[in-house]
């Protein structure tokens, strides 16, 4: 090493560079670390990583002290109101639960009103979404999406009016869908299909039949058999086993409109109570691989809210 050598005397060269963005946050129900290739605060490329949970400022201010890089004031400035309203926020989240152990609840609520105030400064500072994440129709297609994202896209596809499953077809309710395909076309999207649930629901609860709720008569097998040492039936024969069927020796795939995107099952019969086969096309999976593509030439604090309107669980992207 040369003990000479100082780190102002280091050239560097401005180039692309990797670095590491996330986790996400527990609204995600689970961990998703992203290893983002950086040109200044624009997004080059994306790997989306399964991972452990951390973030702070300091992963900040580390390599900056190790570089010897230094912050304009006024970004210096900004940091400190945010940190300092971070801290607040803290406290007041350490000081609501506390004073509810020791016998005070109504401050409780008091101090949680406070602290919505500081967040709604916080998204005052970094919320941005609309011309964020944007897709094509077109390229919403190709890529196989489905969902809100894919009706934030200018496409009206929504299985339930597709496909004509269950009775959706005996209420009044519209597709909602939106054309300029960024987050903020997901994000109305789904706000106003919860005002369509809504309908459907009440229409629902006006017209409901009455009548039995299953078909007794289909849940059964054609045929009696003894159950074998070991098998399904004899180990839980303490237990009633509920009616069934058996499934034809047949194959299908069969899909509907979940709330995420759609969702799939692919299944074959085997003349049996179990299926032989049972693929499942599952809901984040699919939509989660278009990520790296929108965040790419977008800036960094854009990547949270595209993978917000992207709206995965990673319980079942990492299955």
């Amino acid at each position: 090493m040369n003990r000479g050598k100082t780190y102002e005397s280091i050239s560097y060269r401005k180039r692309p560079y990797d670095s590491q963005y996330g986790t996400s946050p527990p609204s995600k129900h689970g961990v998703l670390r992203l290893i983002v290739t950086l040109d200044g605060e624009d997004v080059v490329n994306c790997e989306p990583i399964l991972a452990t949970m951390f973030t702070e400022a300091i992963t900040v201010n580390g390599p900056e002290q190790l570089g010897n890089i230094q912050v304009p004031q006024r970004a210096s400035y900004i940091r400190v109101i945010m940190l300092e309203l971070s801290r607040i926020a803290s406290h007041l989240l350490w000081l609501g639960p506390f004073m509810a152990d020791i016998g005070a609840q109504t401050p409780f609520f008091y101090i949680f009103r406070e602290r919505e105030l500081v967040y709604d400064l916080f998204e005052a500072a970094t919320e941005r979404v609309e011309g964020i994440g944007v897709i094509g129709g077109e390229e919403a297609i190709n890529w196989g999406l489905s969902g809100p994202i894919l009706r934030a896209s200018g496409i009206k596809w929504d299985l339930r009016k597709v496909d004509h499953y269950e009775c959706y077809d005996e209420f009044d309710w519209e597709i909602q869908w939106q054309k300029e395909g960024d987050s903020l076309a997901c994000y109305l999207i789904r706000i106003s299909e919860m005002t369509e649930s809504i309908k459907i629901i009440q229409q629902a609860l006006e017209g409901i039949p009455g009548g039995p709720c299953e078909n007794l008569e289909i849940r059964c097998f054609g045929r009696e058999r003894d159950p074998e040492w070991n098998d399904f039936e004899y180990r839980f024969i303490s237990k009633k086993p509920s009616p069934t069927f058996e499934l034809l020796r047949q194959e299908i795939y069969a899909r509907m409109e979940a709330p995420k995107v759609e969702l799939g099952i692919f299944l074959i019969g085997d003349q049996s109570g179990f299926p032989w086969r049972w693929k499942i096309r599952p809901p984040g999976f699919i939509n989660l691989q278009i990520l790296p593509q929108l965040v790419k030439r977008m800036k960094l604090v854009d990547i949270m809210t595209i993978l917000g309107s992207i709206d995965i669980i990673m319980g079942e992207v990492d299955r």
